[in-house]
């Protein structure tokens, strides 16, 4: 764990006095710590047969009845497609890979760590691309890492596919292998991290930049007749550039607080509450996401202990 300021940031997240970077693994189960949560109950659809009379359908065949239902399932929210199928997912025009590998501790410590000197996050431009790479977590036997390349798309880009299925996040085009064996004179830990020859025995994926932002008359509508969206099912942002997993937490802490004076009668009420940084969080990470790939400087980030893939960001005051 370990404090942050923007201007060490390859994104430039506006940050406050207190700012962490914490293990996000580590941090859901805390937070799942005394919740009652039913794994393995997949939701198929769902129906509003009245008002507050809404029907879960899980794809067991079971069916769940409930005055309210708040929709926390992501990006690809099954709530949202069921009850709004016209909203769509805008893909920006950028190619993102992310991995993950194991490395050896004597590895690590030969190769890797004396480029870092104790440094947990490190990004590198090289005019279009971003190159970064981050500490996960040590063990005495090997040291987790992530790694990222992302670049604007290209005329006929090989590597930029929009319409690609979400199981196709893992099938990796040997054109990016091709592309990383183009980048030369890297500097460590770069060199090391991203030749194509260790890459190809990585954990890869091709991760899309979506966005979205439901209409705020429709979310409200919705709230009407008792469900809730919020977080990425709401108001999804890209992955890079963006802030998703703060503002879903900052959503569930808004919503936990209004219920608690407010009760659950009036859910239209909380929109109006959130629906103005919603709009404000998408748009400007969308606008971060272009601009961070027109930067030209490397930078370093000195923390203090190990993050976890697909960091979480949250700023204590």
């Amino acid at each position: 764990m370990g404090e942050m300021s923007a201007s060490t940031l390859a994104h430039g997240i506006n940050t406050s006095r207190g700012t962490i970077r914490c293990h996000r693994g580590r941090l859901e189960h805390f937070l799942q710590e005394g919740q009652n949560i039913r794994w393995k109950h997949a939701v198929d659809g769902v129906q509003i047969l009245s008002q507050r009379r809404v029907v879960v359908h899980l794809k067991d065949k079971q069916l769940m009845e409930t005055e309210v239902l708040i929709g926390t399932d992501g990006v690809h929210s099954q709530v949202r497609k069921s009850l709004l199928p016209s909203v769509e997912l805008k893909v920006h025009p950028f190619v993102v890979f992310n991995g993950k590998r194991r490395v050896p501790i004597a590895e690590f410590n030969a190769t890797i760590a004396p480029a870092l000197r104790d440094r947990m996050i490190t990004h590198f431009h090289r005019g279009e691309i971003i190159l970064e790479m981050s500490i996960n977590e040590f063990t005495p036997e090997q040291v987790d890492i992530s790694f990222t390349y992302s670049r604007p798309a290209r005329n006929n880009d090989p590597l930029h596919k929009p319409d690609r299925p979400i199981p196709g996040a893992t099938s990796i085009p040997e054109d990016f292998n091709i592309e990383l064996e183009e980048l030369k004179q890297l500097d460590q830990p770069f060199d090391t991290i991203f030749k194509a020859q260790a890459v190809r025995k990585d954990r890869v994926l091709h991760w899309l930049m979506r966005s979205a932002l439901v209409n705020r008359d429709e979310v409200k509508g919705l709230a009407d007749q008792g469900v809730l969206l919020v977080g990425d099912a709401v108001h999804a942002m890209p992955i890079l550039g963006g802030e998703g997993a703060n503002n879903a937490m900052k959503d569930g802490v808004n919503l936990a607080q209004y219920i608690a004076h407010h009760g659950v009668d009036n859910l239209r009420a909380f929109t109006d509450t959130r629906y103005g940084a919603w709009k404000n969080g998408v748009e400007e990470s969308d606008k971060r996401l272009v601009d961070m790939h027109g930067r030209r400087q490397a930078s370093l980030w000195s923390a203090a202990c190990c993050g976890a893939p697909r960091v979480a960001y949250w700023p204590f005051n």
